[in-house]
């Protein structure tokens, strides 16, 4: 019994999946795991870690080796003899080997300086990337909506094709009952084919969409689109992904400037050094001896004095340049937010006649339906008064659902 059960919630759960429709907050997250660009994030990070690695290295001792073998001219004589004493001569050739040990006791704050700069680097160049993958929003809605649209047109293009057969069937009664001829027949026939070549045309374009939406976010969606709901936006505040982009690139700047202050600061390194050669440190005695030098060393290179003033000071002439960028994009932004809100409002007055018109035109045909049955009123004048109701319908069908994307497209204005 059991397994019976278990085997039905597997089957449960499967056929549920595959005929699972795809709401537009999925086709979001979809589009953005999908896309090629979303890798570049685990290069960034990658990137970081191993610079950050490497940035550590200059803490520990470097260790150098090096071997020498020479022959000189001429070496260093006493020009004169020193008495009960034989002062010796350096050979010409001289040989060399060293190991040169050196810690870095303080650097002027290079290092730390370099590890701030690489984080603030990934940070920007991971908000750069948030920005391009927000835009795919744009794309998504624009598919999104347009399927949704055809999807509708489709449904009205169905009930239309049904009020087509009622009424060639009460032309054919009408025939039978000598108020109407072939002729209005063919009018009838002649709208049913021109629906039929309707309903041809926005299929084709929907699956044009629906393919181009199923490459964007790399999932089929032939089991439909859930129609999103409407909202209500009260809170217009600008939360887009560009305004920390424009944060990120101003803290990178702000963090180059200790890259500046570290350069003209004093190093200190303590030092070791071991060889063995001929000769030694005893330039007098010419054999083969070991020798070591150890001490502590200050390295100065005040030419940064010169340039460190001037190169903070442009600095702070890009960060002014990135607060104007900033401020332009949100002069932008905030004049969408209101052409946004004017079009919302008035695809809103235009609805709030919609029903009024489908239901005077339903009247309207329903009573120039009674006057075709009594011979009162031509085929082709009731005709007409059907494919009025019927745009009327596509009209309010379009309407509402260029009301769901204009708010869509608001939220994604502001990033609510």
């Amino acid at each position: 019994m059991n397994k019976i059960i278990l085997t039905l919630t597997f089957s449960f759960i499967f056929v549920t999946n595959a005929f699972a429709q795809i709401s537009l907050d999925e086709c979001y997250i979809l589009a953005k795991n999908n896309y090629p660009q979303i890798k570049k994030a685990d290069l960034i990070t990658k990137t970081k870690d191993y610079s950050i690695t490497n940035a550590n290295m200059g803490y520990v001792p470097k260790i150098i080796f090096s071997a020498r073998a020479s022959y000189q001219s001429d070496v260093t004589k006493i020009p004169f003899d020193v008495p009960f004493f034989d002062i010796p001569v350096l050979s010409n050739d001289q040989y060399k080997i060293t190991v040169d040990v050196v810690q870095p006791i303080w650097d002027g704050g290079k290092i730390e300086a370099e590890k701030d700069n690489i984080e603030a680097q990934s940070k920007s160049e991971e908000s750069s990337l948030e920005v391009q993958l927000y835009n795919l929003k744009y794309r998504v809605n624009q598919l999104f909506f347009s399927i949704l649209l055809l999807d509708e047109q489709l449904k009205q293009n169905e009930i239309y094709s049904k009020d087509l057969e009622r009424t060639y069937n009460m032309v054919k009664q009408s025939i039978r009952n000598g108020v109407a001829n072939t002729t209005d027949l063919d009018t009838v026939t002649l709208e049913q084919i021109k629906n039929k070549q309707a309903k041809a045309q926005i299929k084709a374009v929907k699956e044009t969409y629906s393919n181009a939406l199923s490459i964007l976010i790399g999932k089929n969606i032939d089991n439909g689109l859930i129609k999103p709901e409407y909202v209500e936006i009260n809170d217009y505040t600008i939360k887009r992904p560009e305004l920390e982009f424009f944060a990120d690139k101003i803290n990178l700047l702000e963090v180059n400037k200790k890259n500046i202050t570290a350069s003209y600061m004093p190093k200190f390194d303590l030092f070791f050094s071991a060889g063995y050669g001929k000769p030694g440190l005893d330039m007098l005695d010419d054999s083969f001896q070991p020798y070591y030098i150890a001490g502590i060393k200050m390295d100065w290179a005040i030419v940064g004095f010169y340039t460190g003033e001037r190169n903070k000071k442009i600095i702070e002439l890009n960060k002014k340049s990135l607060e104007l960028e900033k401020q332009t994009f949100l002069f932008n932004t905030n004049i969408d937010i209101q052409n946004q809100q004017s079009k919302i409002k008035q695809i809103k007055d235009t609805m709030a006649y919609d029903d009024e018109i489908v239901q005077l035109r339903n009247n309207i045909r329903i009573s120039s339906e009674i006057k075709m049955k009594q011979g009162t009123m031509t085929v082709n004048d009731y005709m007409r008064e059907v494919t009025a109701e019927n745009i009327a319908k596509q009209g309010k069908i379009l309407h509402e659902i260029e009301l769901l994307q204009a708010v869509y497209e608001m939220k994604n204005i502001i990033n609510q």
